[in-house]
């Protein structure tokens, strides 16, 4: 091995870690509220929306090369627009997969009370909500290292039940099957839910630095990766599709899939168990790894020093974990899944958070393309806004009211206040 080559990751790699980021443990609860929206045709979504969204992740996966260095929105958008736009970039990321920790929150919520039957959680939900935060905030304070440790386990864990219901296709194909083509007309509807599933393609912009091949390359791994998952989320959709049947599907959800193999009932109770805890602990796992990049978002945006108040969150413990931003995350966790129960609703803020990043690294795009005067380039990410503008779209009408922003929207003029703030504190010094 080469000096040059040594710490770097191949091109194999690279597809391999992308598309751990992307898989998660949405997949596994968005199977059935789309197939409640859109009915049997509703696998469609993750090719069509997928093919939505391609111009953007195409777009997005350029950024890296246009913008080298150590990645990250802040970083494209603070080098391509303003250090402004930097901030509301990587904030409203950082907005965003808080709507994913407390949408699998939610998730994981229900799905215990549902496979225990303890009621009392039912009945007092702040309970268990004040319960699971108090855990990830303290588990968050341990070595990075051991929680890495954590998640290599929770990947096998989501892995399995995909492998298994897409393996389990080609025994339950059905060519008797009718598929309502009039729903189609439902997919843009499941929009919200399907982005929920692809975000983490995004994440995979900052290896450029890693790849043997160069920072070249970076575009190419992203898509590979990107329809990889496509191809993975429609199959896994399909299997367990023709396995339980459209209405089954809406109304029991993936997780329920081992009922309806046609087994013997011991053998049967055994494997749904099995299953059902496989995909519990696959979504408490993913609340770790949403905490876990959370928390270190908010610690490396306090360490840059933009907004006010920077110096408590860059505080830590003897592990170096920051114990201040945890708390704080925690308590923001806590208030969202205890005041908004509708999942949804959190998987529209999401979209929405990261979209916010997304369309802001879009200008900085477009401004070197228009630069560099590379026509097909320039209309390409033009393309991109546009779809863009389609899947916030689709988000908004997810929301009963304005209201239910009320997270982002304050959050947002909250941060954006904090470095206007921080600002001012620091001109006297420069003037």
């Amino acid at each position: 091995m080469t000096e040059a080559s040594q710490g770097k990751i191949s091109y194999f790699a690279a597809v391999l870690m992308s598309i751990n980021i992307m898989v998660g443990a949405g997949i596994l609860y968005a199977v059935g509220p789309m197939t409640a929206t859109a009915d049997s045709i509703s696998f469609m979504g993750w090719p069509l929306i997928g093919l939505l969204l391609f111009p953007v992740v195409w777009c997005i996966s350029k950024a890296g090369q246009l913008f080298p260095g150590e990645g990250g929105f802040y970083n494209y958008c603070a080098d391509g627009i303003s250090p402004l736009a930097g901030f509301i970039a990587q904030w409203g990321f950082f907005l965003g997969y808080m709507g994913t920790a407390a949408s699998l929150s939610t998730v994981l919520r229900d799905g215990i009370i549902k496979n225990s039957g303890i009621q009392f959680f039912h009945e007092y939900p702040f309970v268990f909500n004040f319960i699971l935060v108090a855990f990830y905030v303290s588990i968050n304070l341990i070595p990075v290292e051991k929680l890495s440790r954590i998640q290599s386990i929770g990947t096998l864990l989501k892995i399995t039940p995909l492998i298994m219901a897409i393996g389990l296709l080609f025994f339950y194909f059905n060519k008797d099957m009718t598929f309502e083509l009039s729903s189609l007309r439902n997919i843009g509807l499941t929009a919200s839910t399907v982005l929920f599933s692809y975000w983490g393609f995004e994440t995979c912009c900052s290896i450029g630095g890693l790849l043997k091949d160069g920072p070249q390359k970076v575009g190419s791994v992203i898509m590979t990766g990107f329809f990889i998952t496509v191809s993975l989320y429609f199959l896994f959709h399909l299997g367990v599709l023709y396995i339980m049947g459209a209405e089954n599907l809406a109304t029991f959800g993936a997780i329920e899939f081992p009922r309806f193999l046609g087994l013997t009932p011991s053998f049967e109770s055994a494997f749904q168990l099995a299953i059902a805890c496989a995909i519990l602990l696959s979504w408490a796992n993913s609340i770790l790894g949403a905490s876990l990049a959370n928390i270190t978002n908010l610690n490396q945006l306090a360490s840059k020093k933009l907004f006010l108040g920077h110096k408590a969150l860059t505080n830590v413990n003897r592990y170096q974990r920051p114990y201040n931003v945890a708390l704080f995350y925690g308590i923001a966790l806590f208030a969202m899944i205890t005041f908004i129960q509708d999942v949804e609703v959190l998987f529209a803020l999401t979209g929405l958070g990261i979209l916010t990043a997304l369309s802001l690294t879009l200008i900085s795009v477009l401004g070197v393309y228009w630069k560099q005067k590379k026509i097909a380039h320039i209309l390409f990410t033009l393309l991109a806004f546009v779809c863009c503008g389609v899947l916030i779209y689709y988000s908004i009408i997810k929301l009963p009211s304005i209201l239910y922003a009320t997270p982002l929207i304050g959050g947002m003029a909250l941060g954006v206040l904090m470095y206007k703030l921080e600002d001012i504190k620091k001109s006297p010094a420069t003037a």
